[in-house]
């Protein structure tokens, strides 16, 4: 423990080690939300920067007004770090007049806190869209390398709870790698659609004075406008989306925690988590629970009501610009990104329980239909014919309390003569392959199979799309930043 920090008394029993960092960096975040206004508050401020630069290049205000206002701007932003009343807009107005005298009040010709407030949600949802797929990429990406370590880590598949084919750790995992790939891509899309300039449209007609929303564009680091000005200040579908991609995001995270969740339980045991992420019980002394894998899945549910909430308020309003809307909160992100660094580093340091996991396919039967495949190969007969010819030798294993792998030739002809009328024949060799739990995920070796060359060939395709991932991410930010350099020149030379 750090000198001088207060221990914590969570952490007892089987959870004596410290907290995970990606859980405590959650629960902080959960501990302690922000109001949007005062975490996009930077937002707004950049936006009044690029304003005053534009009205001045216009000729609209004066060089002198408008270093007047840029330089009251930054003492109405530090200001307002210890006072959060300032964020909201007219109070930053007041402020910078009181700083910076009437000419303050210029910093507002030519525009609405209607275009201005869109502006900032739009730049603000820019960001943290930008922020979750950076913790998704490395989500996916801590997942690659659990996959890797786990190509041989055979165990059973699972339908409806019931053992169905032998799998791998690996191929399970990058189902979910996958998955989370198509998360980037919706994000991607949200980002896309968001990353568009409503400046200019003021209330919602626009303005008679000369503007150039081209350049506050430029400055504020979009891609292009929202041209007409009504959809300017109504549209909020972006924040509509973003939230839908939260829910489904945080819904797979809560699928991948289910099953995790139960087979690091005491009736499965295929896994066992690292102590960081687990818990202890106040009276049971064996326990160790993996409860950040129930919050997550309580935040998956949180999301689902975020995203109505959102998509709610907006339906049977007028398309103009209204207040009725609900807004996805930064707490609400801060959870989507926490919860998925947890995940990523639960899996991550995650210890497969591999001589259980192969216990567990021996004492099962999930070897079947390859039994059954292989009756159609051998015998050439029908797949419906075979699987009944198997059913029969698995209810006959059941009652006698033979395991899958201890099935006899005899056994299968005895079940083909009484469904079939004749016997099928298979040499033990054959059978014994047919039922071999290992066999049978190996030679599943088509592309995305359990097979482990064929989940080494999915690492190595999604290695290549997660590199392209990080070039677009880094494509995008680089953008961002050449507005703000570009904003920043603009008001050195006003500031000489």
């Amino acid at each position: 423990m750090v000198e001088g920090k207060k221990p914590d008394w969570e952490r007892f029993g089987r959870a004596s080690k410290e907290s995970a960092p990606e859980i405590q960096e959650l629960n902080a975040w959960r501990a302690n939300p922000r109001s949007f206004d005062v975490d996009s508050y930077y937002c707004q401020v950049w936006i009044h920067r690029a304003h005053v630069v534009m009205l001045q290049e216009r000729g609209i205000i004066t060089r002198d007004e408008a270093a007047a206002i840029l330089r009251g701007l930054r003492v109405v932003e530090r200001q307002a770090e210890g006072d959060p009343r300032l964020t909201v807009y007219m109070s930053t107005e007041m402020a910078l007049i009181k700083e910076a005298g009437e000419v303050g009040g210029k910093m507002h010709t030519a525009r609405s806190r209607n275009d201005l407030g869109h502006t900032q949600r739009r730049l603000y949802y820019r960001d943290q869209t930008e922020r979750l797929i950076g913790a998704v990429i490395g989500f996916r990406e801590r997942l690659m390398r659990a996959a890797e370590a786990n190509l041989e880590s055979y165990m059973p598949g699972y339908t409806h709870w019931r053992q169905a084919q032998p799998v791998t750790l690996g191929h399970y995992l990058m189902g979910h790698v996958e998955a989370a790939e198509r998360t980037v891509d919706r994000l991607e899309g949200v980002y896309r659609r968001t990353d568009l300039s409503p400046m200019g449209a003021a209330a919602f007609a626009g303005t008679g004075w000369g503007i150039d929303r081209d350049r506050v564009r430029e400055l504020l680091g979009f891609s292009g406008l929202v041209e007409n000005t009504q959809d300017a200040v109504a549209a909020v579908d972006y924040f509509m989306e973003l939230s839908a991609a939260v829910a489904i995001h945080m819904s797979n995270l809560s699928r991948l925690a289910e099953d995790l969740q139960i087979w690091s339980s005491d009736e499965f045991r295929l896994l066992d988590f690292d102590e960081a992420y687990a818990g202890t019980s106040s009276i049971m002394p064996q326990k160790k629970n993996p409860l950040v894998l129930e919050q997550v899945k309580s935040y998956a549910s949180e999301s689902i009501g975020n995203m109505v909430s959102v998509v709610a308020a907006m339906k049977g309003t007028a398309h103009t610009h209204i207040v009725d809307r609900v807004l996805l909160e930064p707490v609400a992100l801060d959870t989507a990104v926490g919860a998925t660094n947890v995940m990523g580093g639960l899996v991550e340091t995650l210890t497969p329980m591999r001589d259980n996991m192969l216990q567990r396919l021996r004492e099962g039967y999930s070897t079947m239909t390859e039994l059954a495949d292989t009756l159609v190969r051998l015998h050439s007969v029908g797949f419906r014919q075979a699987h009944d010819v198997v059913v029969e030798v698995t209810l006959a294993a059941i009652r006698d309390g033979v395991r899958a792998e201890d099935i006899t030739p005899s056994m299968v002809e005895e079940a083909s003569v009484k469904v079939l009328g004749k016997p099928l024949t298979v040499k033990v060799g054959e059978l014994k392959a047919a039922l071999d739990p290992v066999n049978n995920a190996d030679r599943r070796s088509l592309p995305g199979g359990p097979a482990p060359s064929a989940v080494k060939a999915t690492i190595s395709n999604q290695r290549r799309r997660l590199a392209e991932e990080r070039k677009r991410r880094s494509a995008r930010m680089a953008d961002v930043e050449r507005a703000k350099v570009k904003l920043g020149e603009a008001e050195r030379s006003l500031l000489r």
